[in-house]
């Protein structure tokens, strides 16, 4: 079972790492192997709080912390889901982590037999009291605290501790970090 495992493991990395922007020649996952620079991108740790890159899923594989696919694939979503959360939609960086995501899937799906596609579609922004948050922060050097897991938004978009946060609360506003042509990292 371990061997099938690691088979199949191979595979999805082979996949995404053969994945080339047609039009430039670069590797669609270039920008997905090492988690993005904190000096650079303090934000991103803000906003992402489960931040994981190719890097950690190879040494996972490597450790032996996948027990299946459905822990490994769990681990791969959750990266496209943190690009896609923390860049714009359009953006380079979103587009790859649509382009790698369906590659994995593909292998996945193919190696298992099983169909392991999943949406990834764009989700609503967060409330714009959290979005003022966010740029005055930057512009005063200071941070802002993470979103706790439990937390919800009243109507003025002021975070509760007390209630859940809503599904659709899981994606950055249009208009923050990386640069104009999407290059900030995932």
């Amino acid at each position: 079972e371990r061997a099938r495992l690691e088979e199949i493991f191979d595979a999805s990395f082979k996949a995404v790492e053969a994945s080339v922007d047609p039009e430039y020649g670069r590797r669609h996952c270039d920008l997905f192997l090492d988690l993005p620079s904190k000096r650079d991108y303090p934000d991103y740790y803000v906003i992402i709080r489960q931040p994981i890159a190719m890097k950690t899923i190879r040494r996972n594989v490597k450790a032996h912390r996948y027990a299946n696919v459905t822990d490994f694939h769990r681990d791969w979503k959750l990266m496209f889901d943190n690009a896609r959360t923390y860049n714009e939609e359009g953006s380079m960086v979103y587009d790859d982590a649509c382009v790698l995501q369906r590659a994995l899937e593909a292998t996945l799906s193919e190696k298992t037999g099983e169909n392991f596609t999943t949406p990834m579609g764009t989700q609503s922004p967060l409330p714009a009291a959290f979005s003022a948050a966010l740029q005055q922060s930057a512009a005063s050097g200071t941070s802002v605290a993470p979103i706790s897991p439990g937390a919800t938004f009243a109507s003025n978009g002021v975070a509760s501790p007390t209630a859940p946060v809503p599904a659709d609360m899981h994606v950055r506003p249009p208009g923050f970090g990386g640069t104009p042509n999407g290059t900030s990292g995932h």
